[in-house]
């Protein structure tokens, strides 16, 4: 019973920062940003890509626990949100 206590304890801590984190909600709210944006097609398909790299660079960040990695995909996070609002 310890056992499972520790462990759900431990999955609820390192879950947690990664539900905190702004780039988990905010990744799939610009995907439906960007494709409603009224952007060229090429534009959204270039942004489009930028995203899903972006969006695994953050997960890889996640895994790794690398809080360097996670600001770089919070860059690319920004950056296309800034192209969606011009």
């Amino acid at each position: 019973m310890k056992t499972l206590l520790l462990t759900c304890a431990c999955v609820a801590l390192f879950s947690a920062s990664a539900l905190a984190c702004r780039g988990t909600a905010e990744y799939p709210q610009i995907a439906v940003q960007l494709a409603q944006s009224d952007l060229s097609a090429a534009d959204k398909e270039a942004l489009a890509k930028r995203l899903q790299e972006g969006e695994a660079l953050h997960r890889r960040g996640h895994e790794l626990d690398n809080i360097d990695l996670m600001k770089e995909s919070l860059k690319v996070l920004d950056d296309i949100k800034a192209k969606i609002a011009k």
